[in-house]
């Protein structure tokens, strides 16, 4: 399992918005943590799930 830190995120950001947003690129993850302060920890089954997540996930905007 790989651990993805997921930063600037808004603040009104949940688990249900950031799981859909990964489910729309086809990205499985098993768990999702939103923490306070626009971040969170997303767990991505291997690295290579992981690798695309930041391929296709950096600079998405989530509004």
């Amino acid at each position: 399992m790989s651990k993805l830190y997921v930063g600037n995120l808004p603040s009104d950001c949940n688990e249900s918005a950031l799981r859909q947003l990964f489910q729309e690129h086809s990205l499985a993850c098993t768990t999702i943590l939103v923490k306070r302060g626009g971040y969170a920890f997303v767990d991505c089954a291997d690295q290579s799930t992981a690798d695309r997540a930041i391929d296709k996930l950096n600079g998405e905007l989530l509004i």
